[in-house]
C-alpha cells in the first residue's frame, strides 16, 4: 500500500496552468501514467481551459461559460475566468467592461467578490486530498480564479457620445472581460462629473486609481452660475442638497472635511430668487462653520508642505488650495469663560431678545408639563409687549431694549399671586414656582446680552456673501455652548424658510452651515427646545433647495442624528466607523458595510446624488493650514 501511496503522489493528476496543450507526465522522471492507479484512486484527469494566447493589456480574463449567467430586474449572476497571468491584478472594488457583440456597447460592472475554485472535481474534502496535501504544498495554479461580478450599467457609444444605460442586455459566454482604465468610461458608468467639488481620487482597497499615471480625481456635481455666459448651469447643486461626513476619531475626519470646504470657496455664484419670478441675484456662497475644537480658523492659512509640484498638480485638476482670504472668526462673547485662541477675530453676542420669536430656547428640560409651558411662553409675550409702540397693557421698561437680567426683574414685579400677569394667565404659585427654576438659571446670565455685537445687529458682517465664517465654541460647555449654537442655528433657519419679516443679510445669501459634533444638535428629540430645533431643521433639509441653504453635519456617530434628516442628506461620506455605528445608519452603502470598520486612515464611501457609491482616499495633505 506504501508504494502505490508513493506512486500516486508522483503521479500528479492536476493539470498546469503554466504548461498549456501539454500531456500530464506520471511523474518527474517522464515514465509512463499508471491508468490502473487513476482508476481506482478515482482522481479525475482535468485539463487546463487554456487557448494557449496571451490576453491584451486590459483583458483579465472571459464570462464564465459552465455557469449560468443571468440578468434580471433584481438580480444578476455573471462571473468571469481570471487568468493566471493576471490574478494579482484584480481585486474586490475594480470596474471592468465586457463588450457586447456587433456594436460599441459594454456592460459596466464592478467585481463583487473573488472565489477559488479547484479544476477537478478533487476538493479538500476527501482522504485523496488529504493524503496529497500532507505529501506537499499544492500550488495556487491548481485552482480557477473567479471574479463575481455586479453590473452597474451599459455603455452606449452614439455617434461619439457616451451614453449610460439600464442592465437590459446578458453578456455572452466566453467573452473577454477587460479592465476598465478609461477616464471616459469610469466617469459615465459611475455616473461621475467632468467637474465638481473635489472630495478624494477614486480608489480599489485603499489604493487609488490610475488613469496614464494619474489619479482619478472624484467630482460631486455643483452646478452655479457659469463664469462666462452668465447662464445658469443645469442640475442641482449639491452644496443645498445637504451632506454628512462620518467617522470615528483619529479617522482623518477634520482634515477631510477642511479640504472639502475649501472646494466651496471658489468664488461660485448661485441664483438666489429675491422677489417675483424675474428677480434673480448672482451671489457667492457663505460658508458658516460651528467649530467645537478650535480648529477650523485655521483655514485662513497656507500649509507650506505644498510644494510647488503639487501646486501645480492641484491646478491641473482644478483644486482649490492654500488659505481662505475672506475668513472671519467670530467668537461668542459669554461670561465666565475664556475666549479660544483664533489670532484675528471678533466678538459677536447672543441677545435675550431672539427668545421673543423663539421661547423654547428656554425650555432645555426633559420634564415639563404643558402647563409649566405655557405660563413660561404667556411671561416672554408680556415682557416683550413692554417695547411694543402699542403697548397698554404692561408699564414700560427702564431700558431701551429687551434683557434677560430685565426679564428676571419684571418677573420679580409680578411674583405675588395677585398681579395682573398671574391672574390674566391662571398662573398658580406651583406653576410659578416652577416656571421661575426654569428661567432664571445661571447659564443663561452668562449667555444673554454679556457683550456689544448681538449678532442679528452685525449680521451683515457673519452671513456675508463669499466668506467663510467660523464661530468657535471649544470654550463653552454644556448647557452654555447648547444656548450659543442653538441661538444661531435657529435664526439662520427660521431667516432662511419664513418669507416675512426675515433678516435679508441671511435670506438672500446663499449660504453652508457645517456644524461639527452635529449629532449634538440634531438628535432625536428629547426635549421640547430639541424638538423645536429638530423640526425646524427637518423644514430646512427639505427645502434647502429652494432657499439656498445646505446643511453639512459632521459627526463621529451618525446613528444619533435624526433619522427624518438624514433621509434628506443626498451627499453622504463614510470615514472608518466602528461596526456598531455601521449597522445603526441604513444610509451606509449595502456594498461597503463590512469594509468601513477595517478603512484607513483618509480612505471614505461618498455617496453621492445619481452617483453610484464608489471608495474614495483622501489627499494625505491639509490644502490649507492643519495644525493638529
Amino acid at each position: 500500500m506504501t508504494d502505490d501511496v508513493d506512486e500516486l503522489l508522483n503521479n500528479d493528476p492536476i493539470a498546469d496552468e503554466q504548461q498549456p496543450d501539454q500531456p500530464i507526465d506520471s511523474d518527474d522522471s517522464g515514465g509512463e501514467e499508471d491508468s490502473t492507479l487513476r482508476e481506482d484512486t478515482s482522481i479525475p484527469e482535468s485539463p487546463v481551459p487554456n487557448d494557449g494566447s496571451e490576453p491584451t493589456d486590459g483583458e483579465v480574463g472571459h464570462v464564465l461559460a459552465s455557469e449560468e449567467i443571468r440578468v434580471a430586474r433584481d438580480e444578476y449572476n455573471v462571473n468571469t475566468f481570471v487568468t493566471t497571468s493576471r490574478r494579482d491584478d484584480v481585486r474586490v472594488g475594480d470596474y471592468v467592461e465586457i463588450p457586447y457583440p456587433g456594436g460599441d456597447d459594454n456592460l459596466f460592472s464592478v467585481i463583487d467578490g473573488l472565489r477559488y475554485e479547484p479544476y477537478t472535481e478533487l476538493d479538500d474534502k476527501s482522504d485523496t486530498h488529504n493524503i496529497i496535501s500532507k505529501a506537499r504544498t499544492l500550488d495556487e495554479s491548481e485552482y480557477v480564479l473567479v471574479a463575481e461580478l455586479d453590473p452597474i450599467a451599459i455603455l452606449r457609444d452614439r455617434a461619439g457620445e457616451l451614453e449610460r444605460g439600464i442592465v437590459n442586455r446578458i453578456p455572452k459566454p466566453n467573452t473577454p472581460v477587460n479592465l476598465s482604465r478609461d477616464d471616459e468610461h469610469l466617469r459615465t458608468g459611475l455616473n461621475i462629473p467632468q467637474e465638481g467639488i473635489f472630495a478624494g481620487y477614486l480608489s480599489v482597497g485603499g489604493d487609488r486609481m490610475e488613469i496614464d499615471g494619474d489619479p482619478f480625481p472624484y467630482y460631486i456635481q455643483n452646478p452655479g452660475i457659469e463664469p462666462d455666459t452668465g447662464e445658469i448651469e443645469d442640475g442641482e447643486p449639491a452644496v443645498f442638497r445637504h451632506a454628512l461626513i462620518a467617522g470615528s476619531t483619529g479617522t482623518g475626519k477634520t482634515h477631510f472635511t477642511k479640504n472639502l470646504l475649501r472646494q466651496f470657496v471658489s468664488g461660485k455664484r448661485y441664483p438666489v430668487d429675491v422677489g417675483s419670478d424675474s428677480e434673480v441675484e448672482r451671489s457667492r456662497l457663505n460658508v458658516v462653520i460651528f467649530d467645537p475644537e478650535n480648529e477650523y480658523w485655521e483655514m485662513r492659512g497656507n500649509n507650506p508642505a505644498l510644494t510647488d509640484d503639487l501646486r501645480q498638480r492641484l491646478r491641473n485638476q482644478d483644486i482649490e488650495f492654500d488659505g481662505v482670504d475672506d475668513l472671519e472668526v467670530f467668537v461668542p462673547d459669554v461670561d465666565h469663560t475664556r475666549s479660544p485662541s483664533t489670532e484675528e477675530s471678533q466678538q459677536l453676542t447672543i441677545p435675550f431678545s431672539i427668545a421673543k420669536h423663539e421661547p423654547q430656547l428656554l425650555m432645555p428640560f426633559d420634564q415639563m408639563s404643558d402647563v409649566t409651558r405655557g405660563a413660561i411662553t404667556s411671561c416672554l409675550d408680556a415682557y416683550f409687549s413692554c417695547f411694543d409702540e402699542d403697548n397698554d397693557d404692561w408699564s414700560t421698561r427702564t431700558i431701551p431694549k429687551p434683557t434677560y437680567e430685565d426679564f428676571v426683574q419684571f418677573l420679580d414685579e409680578h411674583e405675588h399671586e395677585d398681579s395682573q400677569l398671574r391672574q390674566w394667565n391662571s398662573i398658580g404659585d406651583g406653576t410659578w414656582d416652577a416656571m421661575c427654576r426654569r428661567t432664571k438659571q445661571r447659564e443663561y446670565f452668562d449667555v444673554f446680552d454679556t457683550g456689544t455685537n448681538p449678532f442679528p445687529e452685525i449680521s451683515d458682517q457673519i452671513f456675508r456673501e463669499g466668506q467663510v465664517t467660523v464661530i468657535p465654541t471649544s470654550h463653552l460647555r454644556g448647557e452654555k455652548e447648547y444656548l450659543v449654537v442653538l441661538s444661531i442655528l435657529s435664526y439662520i433657519i427660521e431667516n432662511k424658510i419664513d418669507d416675512f419679516g426675515v433678516d435679508p443679510a441671511v435670506k438672500s445669501t446663499p449660504m453652508l452651515v457645517a456644524v461639527d459634533e452635529a449629532h449634538n444638535y440634531f438628535s432625536s428629540p428629547s426635549n421640547i427646545r430639541e424638538a423645536y430645533i429638530v423640526g425646524k431643521a427637518r423644514e430646512a433639509v427639505k427645502q434647502g433647495r429652494k432657499d439656498k441653504l445646505g446643511l453639512l453635519m459632521i459627526t463621529q456617530n451618525p446613528g444619533d442624528i435624526d433619522g427624518d434628516i438624514l433621509k434628506q442628506v443626498n451627499t453622504n461620506v463614510f470615514l472608518q466607523l466602528r461596526n456598531e455605528v455601521v449597522e445603526d445608519v441604513p444610509s451606509v452603502p449595502r456594498g461597503f458595510r463590512k469594509d468601513i470598520p477595517k478603512f484607513a486612515k483618509g480612505q471614505a464611501v461618498v455617496k453621492a446624488p445619481d452617483v453610484e457609491a464608489v471608495e474614495v482616499v483622501g489627499l494625505p495633505y491639509c490644502l490649507t493650514r492643519h495644525d493638529n
